[in-house]
Formats: structure tokens, sequence, C-alpha cells
């Protein structure tokens, strides 16, 4: 019987199975594609040959030639980078081997291998763009069911792959094992790809700029060689780019490569995380982006993972919030967070963290390790799935009159496992001023129970035992009753203050009924913030008194002491390669005759890291040094009439007119509230 040599072929293919190639060829793949140009990537296998990228528009007319060398320098990896192309245009492309004899096709040529130029117009797209992190081999069905979705471009947010080496042969047939996965090249070959790293990709699990020092050179060089981008961070440090698709912006991150190599440019005392030259870059990225959509994407999340490892951002909450205050102060709009890392797919909305809601997606796993003990309590969180093979899809649309940004949680067979639609106008930033500029929560109590900032009914208060809210008796209308006999106090089930807070005020009314007694050891809280865990998930704080407001006897029979606590975060020290901790201070004590509580009195805390300030109808009482300076630390809802457990320690008496803002208040503003007797009366557009 005659064998033929396709046919052959074909049988080796098979007996090979979908993971493994008859040959060590690498692609086509597409990687960074700009209005008029387009970066592409090829290996023919281990031999140094010359290449050449011929393409073609549409209608078969050739409009460009690029010539490549598949070196051994290279891990015989040639790029090609096409220049003069037309915006918003489809092209054919093919890839040729040169060679003394003539041109042997060796990929391409066919209607399957084609790429599309971005848009000159950021109008009138519908843009599809997925996410994924933590890959293998057993992600294969997921990259299949990416085929399905009209894809312009593929995000690769970290452990892609998993190295866990500094080896650099090791390196690079990790790197080209991934790259030779079927179905990811069958999408590689019309739908970009680029990607950021984490810390399996970087060299070791819980990889840092320090810890792995030794491992950078190779790691990067391998990284390099086989993605096709047209930035890899800055001249030869780091991998940080991004990918301008018109609709949308997605800046790659890299959080490994600078992290914990020297001090941070926010905060000299703490270590840095991106370091200077990607900080700048980043700032001035997002600060000239016209994208309506902007997407922050790194391979870590953006909060605490909450275990022994510390490659998270809140490691680096110094930078982390600089950036996000930076957005918020520069009036940044379309900003989401993407992360991944942990093996749990989670949905976070962060209120009005960057004036408007903060969307937070992480996106893992893309294999089937699952690790359900990271599935963590968040205030913020709003959504989680302990489940393999996960993708996100977003796709930005800006045919609309109001541009939409919709995003997907999706697994390898197609299920949409969440999805949210988030327009424009709820992520650009709408004016604040006055008294109204960061107002977080509002309980007037006039008649209910129900908050009157911008935040909603996500801060509606819940009455317990018995506790009853009065259109009378208040300072300007209603107020909130409570018996402590009856143990009776109002709860606020959700975060008002953003994660880890540098700054807050807390204001409201109060007219004890009852004061501890002088000798006791009775206690009053007037307020207190905790954690609610109200997503029922492990390794919630069983503090989070970050605001604690309370009353209790003192030495002086004529005197009440006005106490208060709070529980920040440790910030630790360059090099530390350790997570912050936690802090209880206090009480710091106030002594206040007793007679003035026999009205009503108007109390106003602020804290700005470094102090907490008390304020008494309307002045300054006094001011409360913090041995350690820091942010709050885990804090979620609150309790109005008692302490962070509801029961025990209860406020008797009438409270009114409560209000937190995230910011420190003037002492103008603090007087203008005390004399106006309520805060509704400052309001604008409430």
């Amino acid at each position: 019987m005659t064998k033929h040599p396709l046919g052959l072929s074909i049988v080796l293919l098979l007996l090979l199975g979908p993971g493994l190639h008859a040959d060590d060829s690498v692609g086509p793949y597409i990687g960074t594609l700009k209005s008029t140009e387009a970066h592409l990537l090829y290996s023919p296998g281990k031999e140094a040959v010359t290449l050449r990228l011929t393409v073609h528009d549409e209608q078969g007319t050739k409009v460009a030639t690029v010539d490549s060398r598949s070196e051994s320098e290279h891990d015989f990896v040639a790029k090609f980078h096409v220049v003069g192309l037309t915006a918003g245009t489809t092209y054919r492309y093919q890839i040729e081997k040169i060679e003394a004899g003539g041109a042997t096709l060796v990929a391409g040529g066919t209607a399957d291998f084609h790429f599309t130029t971005v848009p000159a117009d950021r109008s009138g797209q519908v843009l599809n763009v997925a996410f994924i992190s933590c890959v293998n081999d057993s992600t294969d069905s997921v990259w299949q069911q990416m085929a399905n979705h009209n894809l312009d471009l593929l995000c690769l947010g970290g452990d892609t792959p998993y190295a866990d080496t500094g080896n650099l042969t090791d390196l690079r047939n990790k790197h080209r094992h991934l790259l030779q996965r079927p179905r990811l090249a069958v999408l590689g070959k019309s739908v970009p790809f680029v990607g950021t790293w984490d810390d399996h990709d970087f060299g070791l699990n819980n990889a840092n700029g320090k810890n792995a020092a030794a491992l950078k050179t190779n790691t990067r060089r391998a990284f390099v060689e086989y993605r096709v981008q047209d930035q890899y961070g800055s001249g030869d440090e780091g991998i940080y780019q991004k990918a301008d698709r018109g609709a949308m912006e997605v800046f790659l991150l890299d959080a490994r490569w600078y992290s914990q190599t020297g001090p941070s440019p926010v905060s000299p005392n703490q270590s840095t995380c991106y370091g200077n030259e990607q900080w700048k870059w980043l700032l001035e990225s997002l600060r000239s982006s016209e994208a309506p959509f902007k997407v922050l994407l790194h391979g870590q999340i953006w909060q605490d993972k909450k275990n022994r490892e510390t490659d998270d951002m809140h490691t680096y909450y110094a930078e982390r919030d600089a950036l996000l205050n930076f957005i918020k102060d520069e009036r940044i709009p379309g900003v989401v967070l993407v992360g991944g890392d942990i093996h749990v797919s989670r949905y976070l909305v962060h209120p009005q963290r960057v004036g408007y809601d903060l969307h937070d997606f992480i996106i893992s796993p893309g294999h089937t390790s699952v690790i359900p003990s990271l599935n963590v309590y968040h205030q913020d969180l709003e959504w989680s799935r302990v489940q393999p093979n996960q993708f996100l899809i977003m796709t930005a649309d800006t045919s609309k009159t109001v541009p939409t940004l919709s995003v997907k949680f999706l697994d390898k067979d197609g299920q949409e496992n969440l999805v949210k639609t988030i327009t424009y106008y709820q992520l650009t930033a709408q004016p604040e001023t006055g008294i109204a500029k960061d107002l977080r929560g509002y309980w007037s109590f006039d008649g209910d129970t129900k908050n009157r900032s911008q935040l909603g009914s996500r801060l509606d208060g819940q009455l317990n035992g018995g506790a009853t809210v009065s259109n009378q008796h208040g300072t300007c209308g209603g107020a909130l009753q409570l018996s402590r006999s009856d143990s009776q106090y109002l709860t606020v089930p959700r975060s008002m203050l953003d994660d880890n807070a540098s700054v807050y005020t807390v204001s409201g009314w109060i007219k004890p009924a009852w004061l501890p007694v002088h000798g006791s050891a009775d206690r009053s809280f007037i307020m207190e913030s905790n954690v609610t865990n109200h997503c029922e998930l492990p390794n919630a704080s069983r503090s989070g008194y970050a605001i604690s407001v309370g009353l209790r006897a003192c030495g002086d029979a004529e005197k009440i002491n006005l106490q208060l606590f709070t529980e920040t975060l440790v910030p630790q020290p360059v090099g530390s390669e350790r997570s912050p901790s936690t802090k209880s201070q206090g009480g710091f004590d106030c002594l206040l005759d007793r007679s003035l509580f026999s009205g009503w009195t108007h109390v106003t805390v602020t804290f700005d890291s470094m102090r907490l300030q008390l304020f008494v109808n309307g002045k300054l009482a006094r001011t409360h040094p913090l041995p350690i300076h820091g942010p709050i630390a885990e804090t979620g809802g609150l309790v109005i009439g008692g302490h962070r457990a509801g029961e025990g320690r209860n406020f008797d008496g009438m409270i009114d007119e409560v209000a937190i803002w995230n910011r420190v208040l003037s002492a103008s503003e603090i007087d203008a509230i005390y004399n106006n007797g309520t805060v509704v009366a400052l309001l604008s557009g409430l």
C-alpha cells in the first residue's frame, strides 16, 4: 500500500492528539493592533530562516510585505511589524519561508487568517474583549468556547503560563507549549492577544521584584519572545503596556517587576508595587486617554487575599489608593478594574470610590483548579463563583447615544453566570459641591430610616429590638428613639466608607435620657462601625470599629467621658515583604460637663489617618493624635445607638441627623451644620 505524505501527516496528528504538534511551529499570532499598524508573531520551529509576511486587502490587493528572521537568539520566534495600513480595515495575510529556490507558504493564505485595524472613530463601535487568567492544558475547552463570541481582543491576565522557574530553556518551552495549544492557536490567527504576568510566569509563587530578583532577566526575556506587543515596560525593565482599541483602552499593568524593590513614589516609608517609571507612565496615560472605557488589568487582585501571601494590592494600599484618588481628582471617566490569580471569580462594587461606583472584576481560573478558601469577605463584594474554566467578556458599545459596557462572566459551556451592563454616564463623576461633596450616608430620621445620600437604599437603616422613629421631637423633624433597657438600636447593613479610607467625618445630634452612672463601668455607645459579613464568607474581621463614639463614666462626678476609638492599618517598612497589620487605637478621652447633655447636643468626629478630632456643638473640643498613623482597617456596616455587636452598652434617648462623609469637613462646615440644626438645610440637589 502506497502511503501518501499528507495522509501520514493527518494520521500523526490524530495519534498525537489535540494537545501536541507534529512539528514545533508556533502561530501565527496577532498582537498589538493600531489604526495603521499591526504586530504579528510566528515560529517555524527550531530552524533559523527568513520569513516573509504578506498582507492583502479584502479585494486581494497586496498592501505590504515584511521580512523577518527566526533566529536561535530569540528561540526561533520571528516578529513582524506592518505599517502604512488603513484604519478600520480588514486584511488577510500569509507567511512564507524564503529560500534560495523561492518562497514556500507555511501559514495563512486563507480567509480565516485575517485582522482588522483599529477604527479612527471611537464612536459607532461594538467591541468584544475577553479576559482570562490562570491557564494550562485544561483550559482548551475555554479557548474553544471563546471562538463563539466574535472577539476583537484577548487579554491574558497572568499565570499564562505557569512557568515557576528562572531557567531560560524551561521558560521558553512552557511559553511555546501554551501557544501551541491548537484551540488557542485557532483564536490567535485572527484575534489579537496581549498579556501581562503574575507570580508563576514571573518565576515562582508569591514572586515579587525582590524575592525573584535573580529570575527577572530570564522571565522577561521569555515573555517578550512569546508576546508580540508594541511596548514591554520601559527600556529593559518591566512588561507594562496598553492596548487602545478605540471604544476601550486596556492598561496591562506590571505588578511584579518593581514590587518591593524600593520606596513607593507616593509613600517613601512603604514599598512600591509599580515603580517610579511605570507610575509616571500610568498617570500620564490615564490622563491623556480618550477611550470611553478604560480597563486597569493586572494579575493580582486589588484587595486583600487574606492568606499568608502578600501579592495583592492591599499590601501596596498606598499606591492603590493614590491611583484611585488620582482618577477621582482628575475626573477621569470610564474606569473599571480587572484582576485574577486567586482561582475564584468575584465581582465587587466600590461605591463612589472614584467619583462614581468603581466596578471591580476578578476572573479566575481559566483552568480546572479552584481555591475555595480565597473566596473571602470584603465589604464591597457583590457576587462570587468558585468554579473551574471561567472567563470574562466585556462588550463596549459606542454605537448608542449613551455608550454601554456589558460584562459577562462565562464558563467553558458558554453559560452566562453573571451579566452586568453599565452606562458611560454611570462611570462619569457628577458634580458635588458644598456639604454634599463626598457625603456617603445621611439618615434624617424624619419618619423613616432611609438613607438620603446618593448611595441610596444600600444604606437604609434597620430597626432592632422595637426601636422607633418619630415624625417629631427631633432637632428639625423626626428622630430615632431608643430604649437601653430594651436593647434597642439601628443597623446599617453595608459599608459607606472607602476600603481602607484615609479620611472620614461622622456627625449627629444626641439627646440622652440616661448617662452612665458615676463610679460604674457602664458604657453607652452613640455609634460604632462593624463588619457585617453580608456575604457570609470566611476571614471577616470581628472588629471593624474604624468609627467608635461612646459615653462612659469618669473620675469626676460632674463630668462624662465622650470617648473615641478607631482601628487602622499599620504600614510595613520598605522591603519588608509583609502585608500591613491592624491596630486598635484609643480610647481617647474627652471629659465634658454632664449638664451639656441635658438637651440636644451636636457631636462630630473627624479622622485624617494622623489624628481624631472631636467637635461638640460646632466647636473643636479635643484633638487626639494617633500613636500610629494609617488609614482605617477593614469595616462594613454601622450600628447607631449601640456598639459593633448591637446589643449591650446601648444608648438611651434620641439620636438624629446622622451623616458620614468620606472626607474631613472643615471647622466652618461643622459649625454651619450645628447652627442650621440639620444637614439637609445645607444640601443642594439631594
